[in-house]
């Protein structure tokens, strides 16, 4: 059954008008701006649109805005990233008196479909089997993922595609065999990587701008104060604890700050050692007394409250259950520094956001024709022996691929995870393949994460940079919550 827009407003609550919880991806020819776990859903919508040869215009198509709804009440859902607009000069919002179903035209082509709601013949240029594809795309769990604004009885929204479930139902992913067009899809990541803080870029004061405020330095040995934002670049002086300034404004976890009140730049420093002058410890953050003993280990002071903030729609219930497993692995590996954690949280929530060990469901990148027919003969995975593709197919925390990841992770273990590879699966398992996967990786991971190169660090893992979006958006709320030295 189809949600009201005010079951939708609550259940997406958490992100409206927070542009910041926003993350810019490809959308056929355009760029939008969502929510940041949806973009699976938006890929499957794209997916469905080009396999049906329409054209996608980027001046009259939008997503992301905080704004009132069009004649109504309360916020639009565009304000909570949820819903997207799509051609809006040939689906034109009509409002008609009593009910009535939505207008196609039945002509060939899109140009001439136009024409045909120019002259009011039709409400949309769009054609009623590429609408039930879209209607058709379901979650892994069976759950509706869209509703179209031409399906309104009263009104006629044909521009206008929402999401129609909650992020709890979209944490489990889209099921592929339901999107038409899915394996074909090529998702650029040229929006993401240009996009957010993939690496050190000149600071060019386009970042959010906030209001001049006073802070205080609030790190014990003393912050620094470097030339641009980059952990590699010249360090001008320490700043003692106390220390006042303005920050002028941000760059990610950076903050552009004024020492002499005259409104000029003197550095930058990582804005997570610092606090309202007018504040109190209630920010959220780490105590600098846990914060000096984070810096060999963090996991003493990794807590449920301060690791939900880097999962905003997964349910607590899971990382409570999970992630004592997830600690104890590192800890196992000797990898207890803030920055391995991070690492390790961030690859969670890039690989399986519902913070706990999953099998791989089928997706264009791993199946063809039958389930995971793309992984069969795959010698750089050691997928020599048929039926390896589906055996050994993704499981766990980090999603283990390949039957010689199960033969060299299971030997260092001291299990054999190839006779038994759902052992994978396993909590307590599971946290430690997570945690031998980094370590094998450390010394790349480490050299990615000091030069701030996210992309880099998310390769290490992955192989590329699927899930990249949630990787940045996750290890930066980490540093915002559980702090890192810079």
């Amino acid at each position: 059954m189809a949600k009201t827009t005010e079951e939708l407003r609550q259940l997406w609550r958490a992100f409206q008008c927070k542009e910041h919880e926003m993350v810019l991806m490809r959308f056929g020819p355009d760029k939008i701006r969502v929510a940041g776990p949806t973009t699976d859903a938006w890929d499957a919508l794209a997916a469905v649109v080009l396999a049906h040869g329409y054209d996608i215009r980027t001046q009259d198509t939008d997503s992301f805005n905080c704004r009132e709804i069009t004649n109504g009440s309360g916020p639009s859902l565009h304000s909570f990233g949820i819903a997207l607009d799509i051609n809006w000069k040939t689906n034109p919002y009509i409002d008609h008196t009593g009910k009535r179903k939505v207008r196609f035209s039945n002509k060939p082509t899109q140009e001439a479909r136009a024409r045909d709601v120019t002259m009011g013949l039709a409400d949309t240029d769009m054609t009623p089997e590429m609408i039930a594809d879209v209607e058709a795309i379901r979650t892994n769990d069976g759950v509706k993922v869209f509703a179209w604004g031409g399906g309104f009885e009263t009104v006629k929204d044909c521009m206008h595609f929402e999401l129609d479930l909650s992020p709890e139902e979209l944490v489990v992913g889209i099921d592929p065999s339901t999107v038409k067009g899915w394996s074909a899809l090529e998702i650029s990541t040229e929006a993401i990587d240009t996009d957010l803080d993939v690496g050190p870029t000149p600071f060019d004061g386009s970042r959010r701008e906030l209001s001049e405020e006073s802070y205080t330095v609030i790190a014990r040995s003393g912050l620094r104060l470097r030339s641009s934002a980059s952990t590699t670049a010249d360090v001008i002086r320490i700043l003692p604890s106390g220390t006042s300034l303005v920050v002028l404004s941000r760059d990610g976890p950076w903050a552009m700050v004024d020492l002499e009140g005259d409104e000029q730049a003197d550095g930058f420093v990582f804005f997570s050692y610092l606090r309202r002058a007018e504040s109190d410890t209630s920010s959220g953050l780490l105590s600098m007394e846990s914060l000096s003993g984070a810096r060999d280990d963090a996991l003493n002071v990794a807590t449920l409250e301060l690791v939900a903030k880097m999962f905003p729609v997964t349910p607590r219930s899971n990382i409570n259950a999970n992630l004592p497993f997830v600690l104890a692995g590192l800890r196992s590996a000797a990898l207890t520094d803030i920055n391995m954690l991070l690492m390790a949280l961030s690859t969670i929530r890039a690989e399986t956001e519902g913070f706990r060990p999953i099998s791989e469901g089928r997706s264009r990148f791993n199946t063809r024709v039958t389930e995971f027919d793309l992984y069969e003969g795959r010698r750089d995975l050691g997928n020599i022996r048929p039926g390896d593709g589906p055996r050994f197919r993704g499981r766990g925390y980090v999603q283990l691929t390949g039957r010689d990841n199960y033969t060299h992770i299971g030997g260092i273990l001291g299990m054999n995870l190839v006779a038994d590879p759902e052992l994978a699966n396993e909590p307590s398992v599971a946290g430690r393949i997570l945690a031998q996967f980094l370590k094998i990786k450390e010394r790349r991971i480490r050299d990615a994460l000091s030069a701030r190169n996210f992309a880099r660090a998310r390769r290490a893992v992955n192989g590329g940079v699927h899930g990249l979006d949630r990787f940045v958006d996750a290890f930066q709320r980490g540093e915002r919550v559980l702090g890192v030295l810079a």
